[in-house]
């Protein structure tokens, strides 16, 4: 219909090869998702959806979207950030449902500080749940997971800073991504590079000595301090400009006078 035909004029105009959607449990939610799909093969597009940032157990949008890549055999690219409801289902449910994520090839981001933040939120009431994906679970199936934050000083997210070692610090503080360290650090890099088709060079000689180097002689320290002492290189030069006077952003925000 016309507004599909308007999406696609949007994304080729962009050049993009990527269609992004936000799922809901709408009325005929299985005919809606199968007509991205078909929009997303015809023009060989990857797919990225905003799934179930909601604390509804009965938010299924994520079943539909696996359910439909299986059935398709979809070969492009799927990734499907949030998700939190699934953590509010039962353990045979959330087992079932992360059995045809892995089955579907999709690949899972999760946002803890914002999910965390927005989630179980009512006024005048403590919030009894994280917020956040059963990313455990969906890591021992062989589901390629990541972590990211989402909405950095906007309405739905007011304190993010566009840090990526603040958001492997709060995961780990929220999601328990410790012990060992080491094994979630691919969430924060390796992994997120290639989903989006960036090629992570590891450390190594001749490789692009792109890096943050700090003074902690471990994950302890380096979580307790992030922003001590830190010095990053590009392309083995010191990077030496310091993060932006919040009033230099006032024109990005349009709170500029």
């Amino acid at each position: 219909d016309a507004h599909m035909a308007d999406i696609e004029a949007m994304i080729d105009a962009h050049g993009s090869n990527l269609l992004g959607a936000v799922t809901f449990m709408i009325p005929r939610l299985e005919e809606a998702i199968e007509r991205l799909f078909r929009l997303a093969e015809r023009k060989g597009w990857d797919l990225d959806f905003h799934v179930d940032e909601t604390h509804d157990p009965a938010a299924r949008s994520l079943d539909v979207i696996a359910e439909t890549a299986i059935a398709r055999r979809f070969g492009g690219d799927i990734l499907v950030g949030h998700c939190c409801s699934l953590t509010r289902r039962n353990d045979e449910e959330i087992d079932q449902a992360i059995e045809r994520v892995a089955r579907a090839g999709l690949s899972v981001v999760s946002l803890p500080m914002c999910n965390m933040f927005l989630q179980d939120r009512l006024p005048e009431r403590t919030p009894r749940w994280r917020g956040v994906t059963a990313l455990h679970e969906l890591k021992a199936a062989g589901v390629p997971v990541m972590i990211a934050s989402d909405n950095v000083r906007d309405p739905f997210y007011a304190y993010g800073d566009l840090d990526m070692l603040e958001v492997w610090r709060e995961g780990v503080r929220i999601l328990h991504l410790d012990y060992p360290f080491a094994a979630w650090a691919p969430a924060v890099f390796a992994t997120p590079a290639a989903a989006i088709g960036v090629d992570a060079a590891a450390l190594s000689v001749g490789a692009p000595a792109d890096m943050i180097l700090t003074r902690a002689r471990d994950f302890t320290e380096l979580f307790a301090r992030p922003h001590v002492d830190r010095t990053v290189l590009r392309n083995g030069l010191l990077v030496e400009e310091a993060a932006p006077d919040f009033a230099e952003l006032d024109d990005l925000e349009g709170l500029a006078p």
